[in-house]
């Protein structure tokens, strides 16, 4: 039993001026069951970098305190204790982390006690601002017993229990669950009532895609999802499983499949036919109320549906997207966003969601391991309709946040496998706790439909660390193909266990034992009802035959991942669950009535007035126009959602967002390779288009439909009939008339995609978009349009055979219209930017013109005649111009001598039309074969001539009109660039986002080239003959967290060396001995989180265990052996000082400058240095990936600045800390080091992720090998 004595150590900081200045401290709350020591406590000051105890009495009347909500242990705090443990402290010590504010001013006191809003986040935080409570906190951790005894409800209160625990059962469930129990003679526990909810809610069973649609005057009657299968009927080749797992499976090209040999821990490849998965969802509830956790458990849910696809697979890469209501940022509001009406308390504004939220998603897939290369950002939101009291308004307050991805499965593991009695249920992951609790049925829910306490019960709470240490169990089942222990899996995401167990076993029509005991707790006060529904995340179910149990442990027990057996496979189709006493049945039920099929009702579409909205408006200034449409979020530079997610580890990135020297982000796809070096690979991208769906929901669905062919047409596929769709709609349920529209969009994209033979595998849907709320006795609504997002799939041959936006210059450019030269304003950018909704909206008028279109595209990708390519969309011709200029640094001169060009009113409605088509640039060496092919493709009515793009040291768009209209480059990236500035000044480092928007600006004034540099020839990037004929074993090391490692095993296998895996729990085990090895690869990744800093949990876990210290101690010495360490594994090694000979001048890293994670294309300078990987490269100027977040170098003595072996550059190739171009603020732009005599190396950049020509975003087109991969040609000539 824990004692509840607690040792509270600060770390001090004082901001302010002296009058008005406040201490800050990190306050420690740790918990032991003996007394500890004076060296224990030393050790504890050292791992947390703390200076002393702190008495509560010492705290001051005037202090804030900020905690973890109701007790729930933190992620942070989870892994934290591991590292302490790690120590020596066997279990017998937890902590946790508070935040102490104490004010020096009363007055400052009362006025942020006031305000406490700005201080937490009620939904996951408690704040404490008497001292008082203070103290009762820091001293008192008991929890209080509950009664865990479950509750019977009488059939006569089902309706009263339904509101009161927001269980969203309809009238039709209610009588449902009334004759079951008739018939069982008994009435439901609360327990049960929870399960069925979730089980049967909207969220998890799609009750109104499923529901039958009664059409006036029609006879048919069909489901919103028999319409979306309609095209599986039409059109299936490839596609190996659609809408019976938790991803859409489909044939891909052959790979080349990367694993590890489970004995032998040797990396090896294997030659198979490739299978690719594809999944997209959304999580908008638990993101309007916690955004950061709740995009972060989107992102996380995702990733737990690729892994648990089939019987287990990896994931490769994701894409996330954001729709909002309009942001209003202080001091900085649009004319757009003039009447805003504010947000309900429960929820978040749309700023707050902006800012959070893809902070949650990025910061997610970064510690995961799972590279973001595609998304969307859109607000929407139009005045609101007025009356004495109801406000309605169309918006996006309860927010869209998807996140999808694709992965990789192998096809022994396609299906999963029949379940047989007595096989073992087993929980793999985290603990269960007193959150998420009614996720399933609150996200089926309009926001305001529930209490302020149940959507807080609804929030869940993220730790990727240990989603990651579960996929390594997955992976390495997945590694040992059909010998794989795993039978079948499914994620535990919405109404957790209490709905992915009947699952699991329903489908190989079984039932199952469950001792709720045996069921990982995180609080020891839980109810029966809150163990079996909560929606806990990071865990899976999956089921093993009890002959495999001692592999799987051995595996678990390797990757320090926790799993617990909670019961058996039962031959009787019953879900039998025994009480925490192992005795009492708490649920007795027959599968039947559990997952039989409750009456659903159906759809009547009577049919509804189309809303009449006027077309007759006129604009007067083509410049405010420009300035406004650059302006608005669905146009401007998405760059601050971009380099805060990690975009290249696995290796496996071929094309991320940013395109060009200067990396602007304007791609028009995602590209991933198939396996780290092939050529062959999968392309995605996404279309959307919700604003036109307010007049016309078809139409909406056309263009999104239209999006995804002109984005994906940039690289070459061949037939339009292998992009696959998922597509995830969004709609207020609660309307009849956007049930309607919703029916109207799905019957047109079923019929779209049939024409064009595309496949829609996967989808779902999220139909309570509307938020409710009441103030100042008035009432306000806001409801969404119809919102159809679709994320488009292809396996394609070559990831090189791509056209990207930037325009090369000394070319000529057209326009494809699709449109045939209509100018529809309605729905666009331009009418958005001045409140204007209109009937009148671009659509697909010829379905025929999408493949006339694609196909012309198709044989002008493949045959190179076009040099830029980039689609036509949000903010109409003129944004996709600005944008190739951009991305090229280019100046165009349209003079196209239409006559629409000497009216202001047809040039605004011909620039700022978002109808479909996409601009080309075709070098003028190839206009001949460019006119041929467009004839030869009978496409001639598509293209319009608009001019030409030129090369220029001050690049600008000039437009030859009534009166000559020019913008400079830097001018338009100022409108472009300045919602991200005002995003990241809030939510960064504002000195540091000043800088960033600052280097945009001036990158298109007075350019110069950004010229690589390569100092050595293609003679020194082979190995030496005499080399050939061994290959040295090297140590690819990693601890938990750790996701860098396939890439390096890689690069170094390519090099002419063995790769192993090899974890730091096979050295302490014993299973490893490291003087069989020449070289040891500290990889990157996230040990432990980066709790208590980086790098630091995993080197303390070295240095406090003797076995593990005294290894690599040995091999440190061994001057016939080499080390290298990169990102979190360079950061880990530069805290073995102690151990590693010559590194005195080691610095230990920190919290980048910009105060964010940093993932860019850098480019450093490599200096002299003794560093055998550096050897014949010193004066290279190269371009090289970074991805952290603590890369910050910070010296014991300011003297050692000169003895990186890599330094930062600027525009001028001279080392620089000027930031973004040295992205973390390290002194002298230094970022990598030596020991003395050069064999150990650690860099913060990643070599590895650029070993291969095709893992650049942008490279010199004169390379032909990557410069980067003779680092580890270097180290294999080394060595004997």
């Amino acid at each position: 039993m824990l004692q509840n004595t607690n040792i509270l150590i600060d770390v001090t900081k004082r901001k302010g001026n002296t009058k008005d200045s406040f201490h800050y401290f990190l306050v420690y709350k740790i918990k032991y069951d003996k007394k500890i020591s004076s060296s224990e406590l030393e050790t504890l000051n050292h791992l947390l970098n703390t200076s002393r105890v702190l008495r509560t009495n010492d705290i001051k009347s005037n202090s804030i305190l900020i905690t973890n909500r109701s007790g729930i242990l933190s992620p942070w705090a989870e892994k934290a204790k591991q590292v302490i443990n790690n120590c020596g402290y066997n279990n017998s010590l937890s902590i946790e982390q508070t935040k102490l504010y104490s004010f020096d001013s009363n007055i400052i006191f009362k006025q942020m006690s006031a305000n406490l809003d700005t201080l937490y986040d009620k939904m996951t935080q408690n704040c404490f601002a008497k001292k008082n409570d203070i103290q009762k906190y820091l001293n008192n951790d008991k929890i209080s017993k509950s009664d865990k005894k479950t509750e019977t409800i009488s059939l006569t209160q089902l309706n009263k229990y339904n509101i009161k625990m927001g269980l969203a059962l309809s009238d039709l469930e209610i009588l449902y669950l009334k004759k079951i129990y008739t018939k069982l003679k008994r009435p439901p526990k609360d327990i049960e009532l929870m399960m069925f909810a979730q089980i049967n809610s909207e969220h998890c069973r799609h009750k109104i895609f499923n529901s039958k649609i009664i059409e006036k005057n029609s006879k048919k009657n069909i489901s919103l999802f028999a319409l979306i299968k309609k095209t599986f009927k039409k059109r299936n080749k490839d596609v190996v499983s659609a809408y019976t797992d938790n991803c859409s499976i489909i044939k891909s090209n052959k790979i080349n499949f990367l694993y590890t040999d489970y004995i032998k821990k040797k990396y090896r490849y294997k030659k198979e036919d490739g299978l690719y998965i594809v999944k997209a969802e959304t999580h908008n509830h638990p993101t309007a109320i916690a955004p950061h956790a709740g995009a972060a458990t989107g992102s996380g849910g995702e990733l737990r549906d690729e892994g648990a696809t089939g019987r287990g697979s990896i994931p490769k890469v994701g894409f996330t997207g954001y729709t909002l209501s309009n942001l209003c940022i202080p001091k900085d509001n649009n004319r757009w966003e003039n009447n805003n009406i504010g947000t309900p308390a429960r929820i978040k504004s749309p700023l707050d969601i902006i800012i959070e939220a893809p902070i949650g998603a990025a910061s997610y897939n970064n510690e995961f391991g799972r590279p973001n290369i595609f998304g969307y950002f859109r607000t929407c939101e139009f005045s609101p309709i007025i009356n004495k009291s109801n406000i309605k308004s169309i918006g996006y307050h309860k927010p869209i946040m998807i996140a999808g991805g694709v992965g990789v499965i192998r096809n022994s593991h396609v299906n999963k496998n029949k379940l047989d009695h007595g096989d073992l249920i087993i929980v793999l992951g985290g603990p269960s706790y007193l959150i998420g609790l009614g996720g399933g049925a609150a996200s089926s829910l309009s926001s305001g439909t529930s209490s302020e306490n149940l959507d807080f019960a609804s929030v869940q709470r993220d730790n990727p660390e240990i989603e990651r240490r579960c996929q390594e169990v997955i992976n390495q089942c997945v590694y040992l193909d059909k010998k794989s222990p795993i039978k079948s899996i499914h994620d535990i995401g919405a109404g957790g266990l209490c709905n992915a167990v009947p699952e699991i076993v329903n489908d190989s029509d079984r039932g199952a034992d469950i001792m709720m005991s045996k069921i990982p707790l995180g609080e020891e006060s839980m109810k029966p009802l809150e163990i079996w529904c909560n929606e806990s995340q990071e865990r899976y179910i999956i089921v093993i035959n009890k002959e495999d149990l001692s592999i799987f442990d051995s595996i678990s027990i390797r990757e320090n991942c926790p799993y617990a057996v909670i019961g058996k496979v039962t031959r009787k189709r019953s879900l039998v669950v025994y009480d925490l006493d192992n005795v009492t049945k708490i649920i007795d039920l027959p599968m039947n009535y559990l997952l039989g099929k409750p009456p659903i009702k159906p759809i009547n579409i009577i049919g509804y007035d189309e809303k009449n909205y006027s077309n007759n408006h006129s604009y007067i200034n083509f410049e405010k126009c420009v300035k406004s449409v650059l302006s608005l979020p669905s146009v401007s530079d998405k760059g601050f959602l971009i380099t805060i997610g990690d975009r290249s580890v696995t290796g496996l990135v071929a094309r991320d967002q940013m395109v060009g020297a200067n990396q602007v982000p304007v791609s028009n796809v995602g590209i991933t390779m198939s396996n780290i070096g092939s050529t062959s690979g999968q392309v995605i991208t996404m279309g959307e288009r919700p604003s036109i769906a307010i007049t016309n929901p078809e139409a909406s669905a056309e263009i999104a439909f239209g999006e995804v062919i002109t984005n994906i047409a940039c690289s070459h596929i061949k037939d339009i009939s292998k992009i696959k769709l998922s597509a995830n709609w969004m709609a207020s349920s609660k309307n009849d008339n956007e049930i309607e529209s919703l029916y109207q969009a799905v019957k047109k994209i079923s019929e779209l995609c049939q024409f064009n033979n595309i496949t829609i595998p996967v989808g779902k849907d999220s139909l309570s978009m509307s938020t409710s709320w009441k103030k100042n006795k008035k009432s306000y609504d806001v409801e969404s349009p119809v919102s159809l997002i679709l994320s488009g799939f292809c396996s394609i041959d070559n990831v090189e055979d791509v056209i990207t936006p930037d325009l090369k210059g000394d070319g000529e450019i057209f326009l494809i219209d699709i449109s045939e030269g209509k100018e529809r304003l309605g729905g666009s950018s331009l009418h958005q930017v001045h409140n204007i909704i209109d009937n009148d909206v671009p659509r697909i008028d010829k379905s025929e013109n999408i493949p006339l279109f694609f196909n012309l595209v198709q044989n002008l990708v493949k045959s190179k005649i076009i040099s830029a390519y980039h689609d036509k969309s949000d903010g109409g011709l003129f944004t996709t111009l600005s944008e190739m200029a951009f991305s090229g640094n280019i100046s165009l001169d349209i003079f196209n001598s239409l006559e629409r060009y000497f009216d202001i009113q047809h040039m605004i409605k011909f620039f700022f039309n978002e109808e479909l088509g996409a601009v080309i640039e075709v070098p003028k060496r190839n206009i001949k074969d460019f006119n041929t092919l467009v004839q030869k493709n009978k496409a001639d009515k598509f293209i319009v001539p608009l001019g030409k793009s030129i090369k220029s040291s001050n690049p600008e768009i000039l437009i030859r009109s009534y009166e000559d209209i020019s913008f400079t480059l830097s001018v338009l990236r100022k409108y472009w660039s300045k919602l991200a500035y005002n995003i990241q000044k809030i939510r960064d480092n504002s000195s540091t986002a000043k800088d960033e928007y600052y280097s945009k600006i001036t990158s298109h004034q007075d350019i110069k080239p950004l010229n690589s540099k390569v100092t050595f020839s293609a003679n020194k990037m082979r190995i030496k003959k005499t080399k050939l004929n061994r290959k040295p074993k090297v140590a690819i090391l990693r601890e938990q967290g750790v996701n860098g490692h396939k890439e390096m095993a890689h690069a170094f296998m390519m090099s002419g060396f063995e790769s192993h895996d090899i974890h730091i729990n096979d050295i302490l085990k014993g299973d490893v001995n490291l003087r069989s090895y020449e070289g040891i690869i500290a990889c990157g990744g996230f040990s432990y989180g980066d709790v208590l800093g980086a790098g630091k949990g995993w080197a303390t876990k070295i240095l406090y265990n003797d076995k593990a210290k005294n290894e690599l101690e040995l091999f440190f010495n061994d001057k016939a052996k080499f080390a290298l360490g990169v990102c979190n594994g360079c950061q880990m090694l530069s805290q073995l000082q102690t151990i590693i000979p010559g590194t005195k001048y080691w610095p230990v890293f920190s919290q980048n400058k910009s105060q964010q994670f940093e993932a860019r294309l850098s480019r450093v300078k490599i200096n002299k240095s003794q560093s055998l990987f550096m050897s014949d490269m010193e004066g290279s100027i190269l371009p090289i990936i970074v991805s952290h977040g603590e890369g910050r170098v910070v010296f014991k003595d300011k003297s050692y600045t000169s003895n990186g072996i890599i330094s930062y550059v600027d525009n001028d190739n001279k080392k620089t800390m000027k930031y973004p171009y040295n992205p973390n603020g390290s002194c002298n732009g230094v970022n990598g080091f030596t020991n003395k005599d050069g064999r150990i190396t650690i860099m913060m950049p990643h070599p590895e992720r650029l070993f291969d020509l095709k893992q650049y975003s942008y490279r010199p087109a004169e390379w032909k090998k990557s410069p980067w991969s003779k680092i580890f040609i270097n180290a294999r000539n080394w060595l004997k």
